[in-house]
């Protein structure tokens, strides 16, 4: 940050490195440039290891032996991003609104642990709350996202990562010089009972070390160990090592949040008025080098999509002519070559365009313009394999993987137009954010959704129109979430006897309405599965398999 050398109170206004390098050597050293390059102000040192342990007890009790992701750690999250607000105004900083607006942002996706049950929307909404945490954290003001490239995007993340896991060292470090300097201040009386206390708290993982090998080892003191301390050492051990882990993470965010995490200028950072990432300019290639390139690639894949333009587009026709081809195979090959075309465009037109600059001779639009025919291949091709997709889809039905493959194809042809729109027409500065607050909006939308929800309904669809090629997979819709379950129960009716006799048995036995977990990990869709089970139990009950479902 620019404003990191104006600070006044912080360890980086009174350590010199090379003076603690003499004195400590360096350890020392390396904790005073850190303070230096990442300064916290010194009365919050303190606040930061505390809230910490805070967190760390707050997060052991929500998370430990849980039976589930849900409520609990949406909690722990909402603490985080709370305590973060807190200390900052503690050390008097103005709390950026678009840095607030991405910490609630954060939040808000991990409350929806607490809301759908399915996986992968669990993994996204984590995914999304690690993007945004990070952004909040990596400078004071959070307007440079809306400028930034995809590579600084990148490299906000990676290094709250290495904040949130390294700067604990120094966090603890920090409070302990506070604590030294102020115990000089105490009494004698004050300053021996402080020497007591982290004594104690040394001695304490050490006594249980110890108290458990000797059980171990004698049967005699092991009954006495019983007597007087009723505790289970394996419960014990994983409750401190919780607590350690996310203690740790909590201390190392916070101080990045106070310190941020961004480089300095010095060492590759950019300036907070700096409009633009910096060029890189590469002896020997300009602009007729990177068309030759575009222009040999462009080949490339117009004869791809020439020799493969009847199994590109030949729809079921291709299934059913074509020998040892399955709907299966036709939709996964067409899904991967998309993948494998967007993940060699993409970086490739990116490259091109950061070669070319702002050039505005013909050779420039040349560059664009073969560009621009790239993304047209590439669309040709998504168009192809979301149709054979669609094709599986009515024969087979939906599954998790299949939707959020096609979640997935959608998306990325979204961001090939977004990226000709921007990036080849020179404007490449909004790209980035643009795939930044998609990608947040589109898993948005996935949550307002419900897929599997989806996924259950498209299916009895299917199953049920009369030209249906198969009959309804009783078994897979059945085994999604609990965010499918409304939509199960409604339909079970209009089901056939086998497939009522199935889906009502794993209701059920997957939902059962004498099961009460504990309130950490209370989610409101599974909440909602075992109330419609139990208001339906004796329905389910006579339409249930009672032999042959595994």
């Amino acid at each position: 940050m620019n404003d990191r050398a104006g600070r006044t109170g912080t360890f980086a206004s009174s350590i010199d490195p090379s003076e603690s390098a003499g004195r400590g050597g360096l350890v020392d050293a390396a904790f005073a440039a850190l303070r230096l390059v990442y300064p916290v102000p010194a009365r919050a040192a303190g606040a930061l290891v505390v809230a910490g342990a805070v967190l760390g007890v707050a997060g052991e009790a929500l998370l430990f032996e849980s039976n589930d992701i849900a409520i609990n750690l949406a909690l722990w999250i909402g603490g985080v991003a709370a305590t973060a607000v807190v200390l900052s105004r503690r050390v008097a900083t103005r709390l950026d609104p678009e840095r607030a607006a991405w910490l609630a942002t954060g939040s808000l996706f991990a409350a929806g642990l607490a809301w759908r049950d399915a996986v992968p929307l669990k993994l996204l909404a984590l995914v999304v709350t690690t993007v945004a945490f990070a952004i909040a954290a990596h400078r004071s003001s959070a307007a440079w996202v809306r400028r930034a490239g995809i590579l600084r995007d990148v490299a906000a993340v990676a290094l709250g990562a290495i904040h949130t896991w390294l700067s604990p060292v120094v966090a603890i470090a920090d409070a302990t010089r506070v604590g030294a300097d102020a115990g000089i201040r105490h009494s004698a009386g004050w300053r021996r009972a402080a020497g007591i206390a982290r004594g104690l708290a040394i001695a304490a993982p050490l006594v249980i070390v110890f108290t458990a090998l000797f059980a171990s080892a004698d049967a005699v003191f092991a009954g006495l160990v019983g007597r007087v301390v009723q505790f289970d050492v394996g419960r014990v051990v994983g409750r401190v090592v919780v607590f350690a882990i996310l203690a740790w993470i909590s201390t190392g965010y916070l101080r990045g949040f106070l310190s941020g995490t961004a480089l300095p200028t010095g060492l590759g950072r950019e300036t907070a008025d700096r409009r633009e990432e910096p060029r890189t300019t590469i002896p020997g290639l300009g602009a007729t080098e990177v068309a030759t390139a575009m222009a040999v690639l462009d080949l490339l894949f117009l004869i791809f999509v020439a020799v493969q333009f009847r199994y590109l587009f030949g729809s079921d026709a291709v299934v059913r002519i074509t020998p040892d081809l399955t709907y299966a195979d036709y939709a996964r090959r067409g899904f991967f070559e998309l993948v494998v075309s967007v993940g060699l465009v993409v970086p490739v037109l990116l490259a091109a365009d950061w070669l070319v600059g702002d050039r505005r001779a013909r050779s420039a639009a040349v560059v664009r313009g073969l560009a621009a025919a790239q993304v047209v291949l590439v669309l040709a091709i998504a168009a192809s394999a979301f149709e054979r997709l669609r094709l599986y889809h009515a024969a087979y039905g939906f599954t998790e993987a299949r939707f959020y493959a096609m979640v997935l194809l959608v998306w990325l042809s979204a961001m090939l137009i977004w990226l000709a729109a921007t990036v080849l027409r020179g404007r490449r500065g909004p790209f980035a954010f643009g795939v930044l607050t998609s990608g947040v909006l589109t898993v948005g939308v996935l949550f307002v959704i419900g897929p599997d929800q989806a996924i259950a309904r498209a299916n009895l669809a299917r199953a049920a129109a009369p030209d249906a090629a198969r009959r309804l997979d009783a078994r897979y819709v059945s085994s999604l979430s609990a965010d499918a379950v409304p939509t199960l129960i409604a339909a079970l009716p209009t089901l056939p006897a086998d497939g009522q006799c199935v889906v009502a048995h794993e209701l059920l036995r997957r939902w059962p309405a004498d099961r009460h977990p504990s309130i950490r990990d209370w989610n409101w869709s599974t909440s909602r599965a075992r109330q419609l089970v139990a208001a339906r139990e004796s329905e389910l009950k006579a339409m249930a398999c009672t032999t042959g479902v595994r």
